[in-house]
């Protein structure tokens, strides 16, 4: 007995020094090594038929989030192993409609090829799902009809059809908001100025209530043929419509403008009296001592033997619009000068702040403008010392021009008078700068300097108010 228990001992003594050999062999060979597969799409199990994946708008949406994937598996089979040889799942088997947060997966695609996920190894280890009812039903489809025939043509009401076969309904399929919303699935067909029968194939829309596209549902079918008779018609001419007015505006109004709405309308008749409308009046339309716009809807007078086209009106729309007269006028104003461009080490000594500008305009934007000094420069860019006679350049308030030429300034500019220690020169010039209003031109001076005398600051003439002329 003693001898067996030796015998038994000394067989797991060998199998663990050779598993430990092996172990040691093999891990010093192929170690372990970890792995990262970034942004993995995951794949979905087990959805119900009825079901079916929405974004937070109720769209369809199968693109699910990406997840970062980390696993374990040795030297070997590393160099073997490539995202296809992985699949990310999430299981949605007995899932129904509502939002959902489902862990997902790791799964191999190859039996030979083996791996673990390290702990924390699925980035993010859970996503959020939103599922949603599917829906079907039966809208009824329509053709919008857009542009304008030709004069004397018209057009009979469009039929729409398949493979040969009217339909007056189609089917729509999607998610159950979105289905629930579809009001009509509409065609959209263009007839501008055709001559012929419209017969193509147009691709449908699913339509809200509010006229809006409604997208993530799927139409069946997704094309229709529509066709509209388009035939000419005899005893038909266009005539514009021309108002009666009468009585005139209160005193210091005028008509500014009439607008007539429709400005035409099609009569039917015999060719006789056809021929011989060129105008439709109405009846009277009174602005005596209107002050303000008018509009008011008169009825049309038809010839005898003419009326109106079937769908055209028996009466219009006549806007007046009656404003206050504008009379022109002419106003001096005063503007404020400001010099500009001054050179480097040039001043000007003195100016006249202000000038008179006679302007025009009328009534109307008289009660706009400011009584205050508009602004105005002179610009001495690129002048020297000396006097100019320069042009003043205002900034008018939209609506009023200049009367005339602008007017000129006369500037003086002048070196700064220079301080020193050294004895003063036997004969140098001191500068002025008057700028005036005067239309003369001057010529630039230099006077005899002697003992400098200070120049009394610039007085500020009082600005003098608008003087308006009739």
């Amino acid at each position: 007995m003693t001898t067996l228990r030796a015998s038994l001992l000394r067989i797991m003594l060998a199998l663990s020094l050779s598993f430990a050999i092996w172990a040691f062999v093999s891990f010093s060979q192929n170690p372990e090594e970890t792995v990262t597969f970034p942004d993995m799409m995951i794949t979905t199990d087990s959805l119900d038929a009825g079901l079916v994946i929405v974004d937070s708008n109720g769209l369809p949406n199968q693109a699910l989030p990406t997840v970062n994937v980390t696993l374990r598996t040795d030297r070997q089979q590393l160099t073997a192993l490539r995202p296809t040889d992985i699949r990310v799942v999430t299981d949605l088997k007995g899932l129904g409609p509502g939002e959902h947060i489902v862990p997902v997966s790791v799964q191999g695609t190859r039996s030979n090829v083996s791996f673990q996920p390290v702990p924390s190894g699925l980035e993010p280890a859970a996503v959020t799902i939103r599922l949603e009812q599917l829906s079907t039903q039966q809208i009824p489809v329509k053709v919008e009809v857009q542009g304008n025939l030709p004069f004397s043509f018209e057009r009979g009401e469009p039929t729409v059809s398949r493979a040969g076969v009217s339909l007056t309904t189609v089917q729509v399929l999607g998610p159950q908001s979105r289905v629930a919303r579809v009001t009509v699935v509409q065609a959209t067909a263009n007839i501008e100025q055709l001559r012929a029968t419209y017969l193509t194939a147009l691709s449908l829309e699913a339509i809200d209530a509010g006229g809006q596209t409604i997208e993530g549902v799927r139409l069946d079918p997704t094309t229709v043929t529509v066709q509209i008779p388009i035939n000419p018609v005899v005893g038909l001419k266009l005539v514009p419509v021309t108002p009666i007015i009468v009585g005139l505006p209160a005193a210091g109004y005028e008509v500014r403008s009439v607008v007539v709405e429709p400005p035409l309308i099609a009569l039917a008749g015999s060719s006789g009296p056809l021929d011989t409308i060129e105008v439709l009046t109405t009846t009277a339309l009174d602005l005596n001592d209107a002050r303000a716009t008018l509009s008011r809807v008169v009825t049309v007078n038809f010839p005898a033997g003419t009326s109106p086209r079937t769908g055209e009106p028996n009466a219009v729309r006549v806007t007046v619009r009656i404003a206050p007269l504008a009379l022109p006028f002419q106003l001096q104003l005063p503007a404020q000068i400001t010099v500009t461009g001054m050179g480097a080490g040039l001043t000007v000594v003195a100016n006249t702040p202000f000038v008179n500008l006679t302007v025009t305009g009328s009534t109307e934007m008289l009660a706009g403008l400011a009584q205050t000094p508009l602004p105005a420069t002179v610009d001495v860019s690129g002048l020297g010392a000396g006097s100019y006679t320069l042009p003043v350049k205002a900034t008018l308030p939209k609506g009023f021009r200049l009367v005339g030429d602008p007017p000129t300034v006369q500037v003086t500019l002048a070196l700064p008078v220079a301080t020193s220690t050294l004895p003063p020169p036997t004969e140098s010039a001191q500068s002025t700068a008057t700028v005036t209003s005067s239309g003369e031109t001057p010529t630039p001076s230099a006077s005899p300097a002697a003992t400098p005398t200070p120049t009394p600051p610039p007085t500020t003439a009082p600005t003098p108010g608008p003087t308006a002329t009739p």
